[in-house]
Order: C-alpha cells, then sequence, then structure tokens
C-alpha cells in the first residue's frame, strides 16, 4: 500500500519556539531579524543564573555587553570589547546597554556592521555574549557578570510560494506528478500570495478541473467554470488563514474514464463559487502530468 503524506508543511509563517519573555535573552522583534537592518538584542537580567549578582550591581552600576560571536573584534578595533591592558575591568563604552526597566536591558546594532561580517555566518554562529558592569572583576577579584548568553537567530524559510502540489511535482515547472492518478493528489494554493487584486482575501474557492486521457478526449465534472461551485466535491478547504488545499483521488473524482484509457493529464482553474467574470478567477491554468506507473 502506498503511503501518501497529505498533510502540508507550514509555508508562510515564521516559527518563534518558545515564550519570549521565559528566556533571559532574546530580539525584541525576531519575526523582523534582518542582519542587514537594526535589531535589538534584550536581556532579563532576573531570568540569568544571578550566580555573581549580577542583578545587585545593576542596582548601581551600567550595564555592558561582551561578546565573541559570530565574531570577536580584536584589541584596539572601535568595538572591542574591553579597552586598555585589562580589558576585562574597562567595558568599551560603544558597548553600553539601554536600561528599558528594572532589571532589563537591550543593545541594539546591525549585525552585519557591527561584526564585520557577511549574514551567513551570523546565520550559522548565532549571537554568543555576556553581561557585565564596566569593571567585571577578575585578575584576583570576583568576577561580575551574567553566565555565557546566546540568541539563535535562523535565515527565512524560503521564498513565499503561491502553489505546490503533494507529492511535489517534478521538472523545471514542477508539474510532473510521479505518482499515479490512483493516489491522492493535493493542490495548495496561497492566497496571501495572490498579486490579483479582485482575488486576495478570498473566503471561499473550488476547482474546475478537466482531465484527458491517452488519446486526448477530456473528462469533466462540472459543464464549465462558472458551475464549478455547484459541486461541493470540487470545493477547496481552507487549511490556515489564507492558505487553500484541494485534495483528490483523480481516478475516483473522474470515474467515467472508458475501460482501458488512462488519465494523463488534469488542468485545474481556481476560481469563487460566483465566478461572472475573469476577475473572479486565478489567472493561468495549473497544468500537471501524471506518471502511470505507479510509485
Amino acid at each position: 500500500m502506498k503511503k501518501i503524506i497529505v498533510s502540508i508543511f507550514a509555508l508562510f509563517a515564521i516559527a518563534i519556539s518558545g515564550n519570549l519573555f521565559s528566556q533571559a535573552a532574546y530580539l525584541d522583534k525576531p519575526e523582523e531579524f534582518d542582519p542587514s537592518k537594526p535589531c535589538k538584542i534584550m536581556v532579563n537580567l532576573k531570568l540569568t543564573s544571578n550566580e555573581w549578582g549580577i542583578v545587585e550591581i545593576a542596582q548601581t552600576e551600567d550595564m555592558y555587553i561582551w561578546t565573541w560571536k559570530p565574531k570577536e573584534h580584536p584589541a584596539g578595533h572601535p568595538l572591542a570589547n574591553g579597552i586598555g591592558g585589562a580589558a576585562w575591568k574597562n567595558s568599551n563604552d560603544a558597548l553600553k546597554m539601554t536600561k528599558e526597566d528594572e532589571g532589563l536591558y537591550s543593545f541594539t546594532m546591525v549585525p552585519t556592521e557591527f561584526y564585520e561580517t557577511s549574514a551567513a555566518n551570523i546565520y550559522k554562529e548565532d549571537f554568543h555574549f555576556l553581561v557585565k558592569p564596566k569593571d567585571g572583576g577578575g585578575y584576583g577579584d570576583p568576577d561580575r557578570k551574567t553566565e555565557d548568553l546566546s540568541v539563535a537567530v535562523d535565515p527565512p524559510a524560503g521564498p513565499v510560494v503561491k502553489f505546490l502540489t503533494v507529492p511535489v511535482g517534478r521538472g523545471e515547472k514542477k508539474d510532473t506528478i510521479l505518482s499515479s492518478t490512483k493516489d491522492v493528489f493535493s493542490i495548495v494554493y496561497n492566497n496571501t500570495a495572490e498579486e490579483k487584486t479582485s482575488m486576495q482575501n478570498a473566503e471561499e474557492l473550488y476547482v474546475f478541473p478537466v482531465a484527458y486521457d491517452e488519446t486526448g478526449a477530456s473528462y469533466l465534472i462540472a459543464a464549465n467554470a462558472r458551475k464549478a461551485g455547484d459541486f461541493p466535491q470540487l470545493k477547496m478547504k481552507m487549511t490556515k488563514d489564507g492558505v487553500f488545499q484541494y485534495s483528490v483521488i483523480p481516478e475516483k473524482l473522474f470515474n467515467a474514464v472508458p475501460s482501458g484509457q488512462k488519465i494523463i493529464k488534469i488542468e485545474f482553474q481556481i476560481v469563487k463559487p460566483n465566478l461572472k467574470t475573469t476577475s473572479d478567477m486565478v489567472d493561468g491554468t495549473l497544468t500537471y502530468s501524471f506518471n502511470q506507473g505507479g510509485c
């Protein structure tokens, strides 16, 4: 028995794992993160280990970021972590953090400019740092700092996709389906990526399919696209806001194909149920060729 995956992976959302406000370090607006644009790193000292008393130290002293990844600047650099022969005792004023609230501090930068490295390297290495007062102790004195902190940043999932199929089509146009017409086939349409104004923010959609056999003969469920909304079996399902899916076993849908003939191609037009003009349909026809050897 063939196993066909019909659950659709998330195409358009950016997943933010966990509750940001339960983390000691996080980005202010992770969904807007772009290494070439300003970002704000937030640190809640009250959620650190406080092993070195940083919460109490922050009540009377300024806080500074001390960072070494994705890249650490060498001594003498304008953005080096510390200055002079005892750098740990003399944080760079350029790395002073902003007090947002009691125990809550931020540091704003453009990552590619601050670290002087590529966006790819930032995504690879993430942000690694700690927070300390200007004098971090050391050199025989007790350390004054947080534990090592980090903020993970991931590259975008990829471009927004308007159409996809399950199983995914092969070839340059992704229109060759390697499963047979006896298997479940799904079209997913991302209406949030729709350029056509009259079709944006659609609430109900249908497909108008036309199947073709090896002789070129065509087979219809609805007589034409205007009638598609009269057939419940042609209705697309909204799986999440703005995302529609139509799943079907082609041979069951087109059960009037004569014995001995096989469906080799199906064309789909996506339409509104009250189709009157071309303003009520998605531009273009989706055409898929099907493998007949099984999978």
